[in-house]
Protein backbone atom coordinates (compact mmCIF):
# COMPACT_ATOMS: atom_id res chain seq x y z
CA UNK A 1 0.00 0.00 0.00
CA UNK A 2 2.92 2.19 0.84
CA UNK A 3 4.36 1.35 -2.25
CA UNK A 4 1.36 2.28 -4.14
CA UNK A 5 1.16 6.01 -2.37
CA UNK A 6 4.70 6.76 -2.88
CA UNK A 7 4.32 5.93 -6.86
CA UNK A 8 2.00 8.49 -6.79
CA UNK A 9 3.63 10.91 -4.76
CA UNK A 10 6.37 10.34 -7.43
CA UNK A 11 3.92 10.63 -10.38
CA UNK A 12 2.99 13.97 -9.29
CA UNK A 13 6.96 15.02 -8.75
CA UNK A 14 6.14 16.05 -4.82
CA UNK A 15 9.64 13.89 -4.28
CA UNK A 16 11.32 16.54 -6.24
CA UNK A 17 9.65 19.34 -5.05
CA UNK A 18 10.57 18.53 -0.79
CA UNK A 19 14.16 18.26 -2.50
CA UNK A 20 14.27 21.63 -3.77
CA UNK A 21 12.47 23.12 -0.74
CA UNK A 22 14.75 21.29 2.11
CA UNK A 23 17.71 21.94 0.09
CA UNK A 24 17.19 25.32 -0.20
CA UNK A 25 15.90 26.00 3.35
CA UNK A 26 19.20 23.67 4.49
CA UNK A 27 22.13 26.11 2.08
CA UNK A 28 20.26 29.16 3.70
CA UNK A 29 20.91 27.56 7.37
CA UNK A 30 24.35 27.76 6.88
CA UNK A 31 24.57 31.37 6.12
CA UNK A 32 22.22 32.24 8.43
CA UNK A 33 20.15 33.72 5.90
CA UNK A 34 16.34 34.91 7.11
CA UNK A 35 14.49 33.20 4.00
CA UNK A 36 10.93 33.46 5.16
CA UNK A 37 8.76 30.35 4.88
CA UNK A 38 7.06 31.78 1.74
CA UNK A 39 10.04 32.52 -0.03
CA UNK A 40 10.31 28.63 0.19
CA UNK A 41 7.03 27.71 -0.65
CA UNK A 42 7.00 30.08 -3.74
CA UNK A 43 9.77 27.60 -4.90
CA UNK A 44 8.16 24.32 -3.88
CA UNK A 45 5.11 25.60 -6.17
CA UNK A 46 7.14 26.72 -9.03
CA UNK A 47 9.28 23.40 -8.98
CA UNK A 48 5.61 21.28 -9.36
CA UNK A 49 4.53 23.69 -11.93
CA UNK A 50 7.52 23.20 -14.07
CA UNK A 51 7.27 19.46 -14.06
CA UNK A 52 3.76 19.13 -13.98
CA UNK A 53 3.61 21.13 -17.40
CA UNK A 54 6.57 19.34 -18.70
CA UNK A 55 4.54 15.66 -17.93
CA UNK A 56 1.19 17.07 -19.27
CA UNK A 57 3.00 18.23 -22.80
CA UNK A 58 5.03 14.73 -22.61
CA UNK A 59 1.72 13.17 -21.77
CA UNK A 60 -0.13 14.30 -24.58
CA UNK A 61 2.44 12.68 -27.08
CA UNK A 62 2.33 8.84 -25.57
CA UNK A 63 -0.48 6.28 -26.23
CA UNK A 64 1.96 3.48 -25.96
CA UNK A 65 1.52 0.96 -22.63
CA UNK A 66 4.75 1.11 -22.05
CA UNK A 67 4.33 4.52 -21.30
CA UNK A 68 5.79 5.85 -17.74
CA UNK A 69 3.05 5.82 -14.76
CA UNK A 70 3.58 9.93 -14.41
CA UNK A 71 2.66 9.98 -18.12
CA UNK A 72 -0.75 8.09 -17.76
CA UNK A 73 -2.10 9.49 -14.55
CA UNK A 74 -1.39 13.17 -16.02
CA UNK A 75 -2.79 12.10 -19.55
CA UNK A 76 -6.09 10.51 -17.70
CA UNK A 77 -6.40 13.17 -15.17
CA UNK A 78 -5.41 15.73 -17.15
CA UNK A 79 -9.09 18.64 -17.39
CA UNK A 80 -8.54 18.52 -13.25
CA UNK A 81 -4.87 18.94 -13.31
CA UNK A 82 -5.15 21.86 -15.11
CA UNK A 83 -7.48 23.03 -12.74
CA UNK A 84 -5.14 22.59 -10.04
CA UNK A 85 -2.32 24.28 -12.30
CA UNK A 86 -4.64 27.13 -12.43
CA UNK A 87 -5.49 27.51 -8.39
CA UNK A 88 -1.60 26.88 -7.36
CA UNK A 89 -0.68 30.00 -10.07
CA UNK A 90 -2.61 32.16 -8.15
CA UNK A 91 -1.84 31.18 -5.08
CA UNK A 92 1.94 31.40 -6.36
CA UNK A 93 1.01 35.05 -7.95
CA UNK A 94 -0.25 36.51 -4.60
CA UNK A 95 2.98 35.21 -2.75
CA UNK A 96 5.42 36.68 -5.20
CA UNK A 97 3.91 40.62 -4.01
CA UNK A 98 5.83 39.78 -0.73
CA UNK A 99 9.01 38.43 -1.94
CA UNK A 100 11.90 40.78 -2.19
CA UNK A 101 12.53 42.98 -5.36
CA UNK A 102 15.46 41.21 -6.37
CA UNK A 103 14.29 37.95 -5.58
CA UNK A 104 11.09 38.35 -7.68
CA UNK A 105 13.41 39.86 -10.40
CA UNK A 106 15.94 36.55 -10.36
CA UNK A 107 13.11 34.43 -10.09
CA UNK A 108 11.17 35.91 -13.00
CA UNK A 109 14.54 35.73 -15.16
CA UNK A 110 14.79 32.21 -14.01
CA UNK A 111 10.81 31.47 -14.95
CA UNK A 112 11.54 32.89 -17.96
CA UNK A 113 14.40 30.56 -19.26
CA UNK A 114 12.34 27.99 -17.86
CA UNK A 115 9.23 29.03 -20.37
CA UNK A 116 11.39 29.08 -22.99
CA UNK A 117 12.83 25.86 -22.49
CA UNK A 118 9.28 24.13 -22.51
CA UNK A 119 8.70 25.73 -25.59
CA UNK A 120 11.54 24.47 -27.19
CA UNK A 121 11.47 21.02 -26.13
CA UNK A 122 7.87 20.27 -27.06
CA UNK A 123 7.37 22.56 -29.54
CA UNK A 124 10.15 23.54 -31.40
CA UNK A 125 13.46 21.15 -31.80
CA UNK A 126 11.09 18.17 -30.75
CA UNK A 127 13.75 15.42 -31.83
CA UNK A 128 17.22 17.73 -31.77
CA UNK A 129 19.29 16.94 -28.58
CA UNK A 130 20.53 20.02 -27.20
CA UNK A 131 21.49 19.32 -23.39
CA UNK A 132 18.22 19.40 -21.72
CA UNK A 133 19.54 17.46 -18.71
CA UNK A 134 22.56 19.84 -18.05
CA UNK A 135 20.18 23.01 -18.41
CA UNK A 136 17.63 21.39 -15.59
CA UNK A 137 20.58 20.79 -13.35
CA UNK A 138 21.68 24.09 -13.82
CA UNK A 139 18.04 25.72 -12.78
CA UNK A 140 17.67 23.16 -10.21
CA UNK A 141 20.93 24.22 -8.63
CA UNK A 142 19.89 27.79 -9.15
CA UNK A 143 17.22 28.01 -7.74
CA UNK A 144 17.87 25.88 -4.28
CA UNK A 145 20.65 28.69 -3.96
CA UNK A 146 18.89 31.94 -4.85
CA UNK A 147 16.56 32.55 -2.00
CA UNK A 148 20.20 32.40 -0.02
CA UNK A 149 22.28 34.60 -2.30
CA UNK A 150 19.09 37.49 -2.45
CA UNK A 151 18.31 37.51 1.34
CA UNK A 152 22.00 37.46 2.12
CA UNK A 153 22.55 40.24 -0.50
CA UNK A 154 26.25 38.92 -1.46
CA UNK A 155 27.52 35.32 -3.41
CA UNK A 156 30.58 34.53 -1.21
CA UNK A 157 32.61 31.98 -2.89
CA UNK A 158 31.14 28.54 -0.52
CA UNK A 159 27.92 29.69 -1.81
CA UNK A 160 29.28 29.10 -5.58
CA UNK A 161 31.36 25.83 -4.01
CA UNK A 162 27.61 24.58 -2.79
CA UNK A 163 26.04 25.39 -6.11
CA UNK A 164 28.86 23.45 -7.86
CA UNK A 165 27.66 20.46 -5.92
CA UNK A 166 24.67 20.72 -6.90
CA UNK A 167 24.87 21.04 -10.29
CA UNK A 168 27.04 18.05 -10.27
CA UNK A 169 24.22 16.27 -8.35
CA UNK A 170 21.65 16.77 -10.53
CA UNK A 171 23.23 16.21 -13.65
CA UNK A 172 24.31 12.75 -12.63
CA UNK A 173 20.63 11.93 -11.05
CA UNK A 174 19.11 13.10 -14.99
CA UNK A 175 21.53 11.28 -16.54
CA UNK A 176 21.68 8.29 -14.38
CA UNK A 177 17.59 8.44 -14.97
CA UNK A 178 18.29 8.36 -18.37
CA UNK A 179 20.70 5.63 -18.76
CA UNK A 180 17.78 3.48 -16.82
CA UNK A 181 15.52 4.31 -19.15
CA UNK A 182 17.30 3.92 -22.27
CA UNK A 183 15.53 1.30 -24.26
CA UNK A 184 12.01 2.69 -23.42
CA UNK A 185 12.87 6.45 -23.88
CA UNK A 186 13.64 5.03 -27.70
CA UNK A 187 10.25 3.53 -27.81
CA UNK A 188 8.32 6.17 -26.60
CA UNK A 189 10.64 8.62 -29.14
CA UNK A 190 11.59 11.04 -26.00
CA UNK A 191 15.34 12.46 -26.97
CA UNK A 192 17.67 12.44 -24.10
CA UNK A 193 21.20 12.35 -23.29
CA UNK A 194 21.67 8.63 -23.52
CA UNK A 195 19.10 7.95 -26.36
CA UNK A 196 21.77 10.45 -28.65
CA UNK A 197 25.10 9.20 -26.70
CA UNK A 198 24.31 5.58 -25.66
CA UNK A 199 23.74 4.17 -22.56
CA UNK A 200 27.49 3.26 -22.10
CA UNK A 201 28.72 6.49 -23.17
CA UNK A 202 25.91 8.18 -20.14
CA UNK A 203 27.84 5.28 -17.91
CA UNK A 204 30.74 6.73 -17.98
CA UNK A 205 29.90 10.86 -18.31
CA UNK A 206 28.47 9.88 -14.77
CA UNK A 207 31.94 8.04 -13.45
CA UNK A 208 33.67 11.16 -14.78
CA UNK A 209 30.92 13.58 -12.79
CA UNK A 210 30.92 11.25 -9.86
CA UNK A 211 35.31 11.71 -9.89
CA UNK A 212 34.23 15.39 -10.26
CA UNK A 213 32.52 15.57 -7.40
CA UNK A 214 34.82 13.94 -5.09
CA UNK A 215 37.48 16.01 -5.94
CA UNK A 216 35.64 19.19 -5.59
CA UNK A 217 34.50 17.84 -2.48
CA UNK A 218 37.50 16.88 -0.93
CA UNK A 219 39.06 20.41 -2.23
CA UNK A 220 36.68 22.29 -0.01
CA UNK A 221 38.55 21.82 2.99
CA UNK A 222 41.53 23.17 1.51
CA UNK A 223 39.71 26.53 0.68
CA UNK A 224 37.17 26.70 3.44
CA UNK A 225 37.67 26.72 7.19
CA UNK A 226 33.99 27.51 8.12
CA UNK A 227 32.78 25.67 11.49
CA UNK A 228 29.54 23.78 9.93
CA UNK A 229 31.80 23.03 6.49
CA UNK A 230 32.30 19.60 7.73
CA UNK A 231 28.84 18.73 8.73
CA UNK A 232 27.38 20.22 5.39
CA UNK A 233 30.44 18.15 3.00
CA UNK A 234 29.30 14.85 4.87
CA UNK A 235 25.46 15.68 3.95
CA UNK A 236 27.15 16.24 0.30
CA UNK A 237 29.31 13.23 -0.06
CA UNK A 238 26.21 11.06 1.12
CA UNK A 239 24.28 12.47 -1.25
CA UNK A 240 27.01 11.69 -4.08
CA UNK A 241 27.14 7.78 -2.55
CA UNK A 242 23.53 7.27 -3.20
CA UNK A 243 23.47 8.23 -6.57
CA UNK A 244 26.69 6.19 -7.09
CA UNK A 245 25.02 3.05 -5.58
CA UNK A 246 22.00 3.46 -7.81
CA UNK A 247 24.32 3.06 -10.42
CA UNK A 248 25.89 0.13 -9.22
CA UNK A 249 22.79 -1.62 -8.37
CA UNK A 250 20.74 -0.33 -11.09
CA UNK A 251 19.82 -3.39 -12.68
CA UNK A 252 18.36 -4.43 -9.53
CA UNK A 253 16.25 -1.30 -8.85
CA UNK A 254 14.84 -1.42 -12.05
CA UNK A 255 11.31 -3.23 -10.34
CA UNK A 256 9.01 -0.08 -9.77
CA UNK A 257 11.08 2.12 -10.56
CA UNK A 258 13.28 2.51 -7.08
CA UNK A 259 15.97 4.09 -8.82
CA UNK A 260 13.92 6.72 -9.18
CA UNK A 261 12.63 6.34 -5.55
CA UNK A 262 15.89 6.53 -4.44
CA UNK A 263 17.75 8.85 -6.36
CA UNK A 264 14.97 11.61 -6.02
CA UNK A 265 15.28 11.35 -2.40
CA UNK A 266 18.96 12.30 -2.93
CA UNK A 267 17.77 15.85 -2.18
CA UNK A 268 15.88 15.53 0.75
CA UNK A 269 18.95 13.99 2.65
CA UNK A 270 19.72 17.54 3.70
CA UNK A 271 16.51 16.84 6.08
CA UNK A 272 19.29 14.81 8.54
CA UNK A 273 21.00 18.08 8.97
CA UNK A 274 18.16 20.34 9.77
CA UNK A 275 16.84 18.42 12.00
CA UNK A 276 19.88 17.62 14.10
CA UNK A 277 20.82 21.53 14.36
CA UNK A 278 17.07 22.15 15.51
Amino acid sequence: MFTKFYQYIRAFSLDVVAGAVISARWIGNYFDAEIPTYAILALGLTVWLIYTIDHLLDARKIKSKDAFLRHIIHDKNAPYIFGLIAIVTMVLIFILQNLKPYLLAYGMVLGFAVFCYLIFVHFVRKKVYWGKEWFIALVYATGICLPTATYIQSVPPILIYFWLQLFILASINLILFNMIEYKIDKKLGFTSFATVKGADFSRRVILVLLLAFVLIWSSSFMFFKTEDLLDYQAIFILMASVLAMVLSKEVVLRQEEWYRVIGDIVFVLPIIEIIIDG
